[in-house]
């Protein structure tokens, strides 16, 4: 937990009719299709979102991609993090972990998007949309 106000992690959750493989699966390989295009460098050519296991994590645009990312944990039984910059400095990256844990009748899919740094804290006032992101996978998934 932070000790500087303002500066904990950003907390959403949603729980989905789906095995955590599967609702690991909706979010990482499937991300394009319910991430918001409108929360990508260019809406109007949002195509996707690539994700390597090892790698980087960018949004696809035509023939261009945007890395806002880089994947630190890919565990399909459960577990999801990566380095997180989308409109920040990739030299001042945040976290963003996402578990997923078996509940009756479906996963709870918790997200924590962390790791800010003092001075950050108008960068992180701009990140009120994962509840709706959330959502959109929530509906993808059902």
């Amino acid at each position: 937990m932070s000790s500087t106000p303002g500066l904990d992690p950003i907390v959403a959750e949603v729980t989905v009719p789906a095995t955590p493989t599967e609702a690991f699966v909706a979010f990482t390989a499937q991300m394009g299709e319910w991430w918001d295009p409108m929360l990508s460098p260019d809406a109007a050519t949002f195509s996707g979102i690539a994700i390597d296991p090892h790698g980087d994590v960018a949004s696809v645009h035509g023939d261009d991609q945007y890395v806002w990312g880089r994947v630190v944990d890919w565990d399909p039984i459960g577990r999801y993090s990566q380095d997180f910059w989308l409109g920040h400095s990739e030299q001042a990256p945040t976290r963003l972990e996402v578990s997923f844990t078996e509940r009756d009748g479906g996963t709870l899919v918790h997200l924590e998007h962390g790791g800010w740094r003092e001075g950050t804290e108008e960068v992180r006032a701009k990140y009120t949309h994962w509840d709706q992101l959330l959502e959109r996978y929530a509906a993808h998934v059902s």
